[in-house]
């Protein structure tokens, strides 16, 4: 796993590109990403999963901000979020709000701090702190997920701010979608901490990370270069073996092989989760710790950058421990699933809601012999050398007007010896 792509099984299977696009449109932040390519293998007990794309600035030494959460001695970028506001937003302070204080360029003042974008008002919780640049760029501190869901829905957030020195992980994530039939859309609700949550008087129906689509669940395989990667000398998590500190993480998590992982995550249209006990990322979705204890270390990965490129690949066994589901996709042979992929590019601003992602699920299909085009059937020491039938996409739909290439992913059969 310390060099992903390299096992030789790789080499005959060619990449398929899936087109991605913003989560946020009218973010200049996201959808900094056009295209990842993604490769799939299976071995008979595990899946593979090899994806790469275009990453010009990676974004190295940068703290999942909710790995930070758990380290008290975290310091550098992604520590937490600084939202930047729309340009032409404005602010004041309501001084009749005597209980209330705001921070402004690290002065204190008495009084409520409420922010102006072109005649709409939004009042700001006590305590908001801003930094007003030279150019009247505001600088939102500290940020929290509903006071995102309001800048967003009050037309103020412009996105994530990132400089030279301040920024946040590079991710990739994986979503396999676990309800019913076919879903349309790959798309979550931005909102609050939890669903119901009453924040500064503002209540939030969703919580933030909760599916769209009406009655889906998904379970989401998360690769985060500032918490998951197994580099001692890039990932600061790592490097300060937080994930062995059960201290720290409340769970005794082992490393069982040297390398990194996938955090597990699970979301329905209630909320997001996370598949163990320890809710470091989300909430957990069990209190059964001895059912889920350790699988954070469920789903492997090793990613390395090189030339421009990050190269990320997935390991997991196919079949879960009956103690995982329903949280967490159960993979079989001759079954199709649909997939979605997101990526985030956190040097140039990308984290958390802002981010590229497939405008739409893709069908994966784990087949137990080689496409229809093979004239070489895979055998017990070599995979197969047959080329994918869908080097080009298998199928187009017309959505609303739009076309859209809905490729259809086969994974090969590939047998070999670890």
């Amino acid at each position: 796993m310390n060099n992903p792509g390299a096992a030789p099984f790789w080499s005959e299977i060619p990449w398929v590109n899936l087109s991605l696009t913003a989560n946020i449109p009218a973010a200049p932040t996201s959808g900094l990403t056009h295209y990842i390519q993604v490769k799939a293998a299976w071995n008979g007990s595990w899946i593979f999963i090899l994806v790469k794309w275009h990453a010009p600035e990676p974004a190295f030494g940068a703290w999942s901000a909710a790995a930070a959460g758990i380290y008290p001695n975290a310091q550098g970028p992604g520590l937490f979020r600084l939202d930047e506001l729309m340009p032409g937003t404005k602010y004041f302070i309501e001084s009749n709000y005597t209980n209330y204080v705001a921070i402004v360029n690290g002065n204190l003042y008495h009084g409520r701090l409420v922010l102006n974008y072109s005649g709409v008002l939004l009042p700001t919780p006590n305590g908001s702190q801003i930094t007003v640049l030279p150019n009247g760029t505001i600088i939102f501190w500290h940020s929290l997920r509903p006071m995102e869901y309001l800048l967003y829905n009050y037309g103020m957030f412009y996105g994530y701010y990132a400089n030279s020195s301040w920024y946040y992980p590079d991710r990739v994530a994986m979503m396999w979608y676990l309800g019913s039939g076919v879903p349309a859309e790959d798309g979550m609700h931005i909102g609050g901490k939890y669903p119901g949550q009453v924040f500064d008087g503002f209540t939030f129906q969703y919580a933030g990370g909760s599916l769209k689509q009406p009655g889906g669940a998904a379970n989401i395989w998360m690769w985060v270069s500032g918490a998951t990667w197994n580099n001692a000398t890039y990932d600061p998590a790592f490097k300060a073996n937080l994930w062995e500190n059960e201290s720290l993480t409340g769970l005794p998590y082992v490393d069982p092989g040297d390398h990194g992982f996938a955090v597990p995550l699970y979301t329905n249209n209630t909320d997001m989760y996370e598949v163990d006990t320890a809710g470091i990322w989300y909430a957990p979705v069990s209190g059964n710790t001895n059912a889920l204890n350790g699988s954070l270390y469920f789903i492997w990965t090793g990613a390395k950058w090189a030339n421009g490129y990050w190269c990320v690949e997935f390991a997991r066994p196919m079949a879960v421990p009956q103690g995982y589901l329903p949280w967490m996709v159960n993979i079989t042979t001759g079954k199709t699933y649909y997939v979605a992929f997101a990526v985030w590019q956190g040097r140039l601003g990308e984290t958390l809601f802002d981010k590229s992602i497939t405008p739409t699920f893709v069908q994966l299909q784990v087949v137990n012999s080689p496409p229809p085009t093979s004239t070489t059937p895979p055998t017990s020491t070599t995979p197969s050398s047959a080329p994918s039938p869908f080097s080009s996409p298998a199928t187009v739909v017309t959505i609303v007007g739009v076309i859209i290439a809905v490729v259809v992913l086969i994974v090969i059969y590939a047998v070999y010896r670890k």
